[in-house]
């Protein structure tokens, strides 16, 4: 095999490892990886309410901070 053959066929390889499989791939009739395949606003989360019955305020007595204190002292 001459020294050619082989630099075109590693030149090949590399180009081939170049594209991107989003290139390829659509989604909603626009291309997969394209920035502008989105609508003008872009809603995230719509209408989620990530903290939906979450306590205000935590009722009953706190944790012990005793151990935070002892490793504290510790690692001085």
């Amino acid at each position: 095999m001459k020294v050619w053959h082989v630099a075109v066929l590693v030149l090949c390889i590399a180009l081939a490892g170049c594209t991107s499989p989003e290139a390829r791939r659509t989604r909603g009739g626009g291309p997969g990886a394209d920035v502008g395949n989105r609508s003008q606003d872009v809603k995230m989360h719509e209408g989620s309410q990530p903290y939906w019955k979450t306590p205000d305020r935590i009722t009953g007595e706190h944790a012990s901070l005793k151990p935070a204190e002892q490793a504290r002292e510790l690692s001085r």
